[in-house]
């Protein structure tokens, strides 16, 4: 796969994570998910210029985020994690 499909993922999951923090995302225990949200756009932002620029996507980095936001996001978002999948699975190919 082409950093091209990958930088497609990132972009459609960022486009994902912004429209959650539209309408006020709550976590899986009911608190606000914005601080969450907040962290999750600068992981994603930030590999993406990482990958623009040439760089590998790090799979260690995609488990990690995978499991950290599995910790918090509310079933009803879970779709959230598969396109997190689709990065890491996107990343594997460049």
């Amino acid at each position: 796969m082409s950093s091209t499909r990958l930088l497609a993922a990132l972009d459609q999951t960022i486009a994902a994570v912004r429209r959650m923090e539209a309408v006020g995302l709550r976590t899986v225990d009911g608190t606000s998910a914005q601080s969450q949200l907040a962290r999750l756009i600068r992981e994603l932002t930030t590999q993406r210029a990482a990958i623009a620029d040439g760089a590998a996507l790090d799979p260690e980095w995609a488990g990690q985020l995978v499991r950290w936001v599995a910790e918090w996001i509310p079933e009803s978002e879970l779709p959230l994690l598969a396109r997190l999948g689709g990065i890491a699975r996107a990343g594997r190919g460049t």
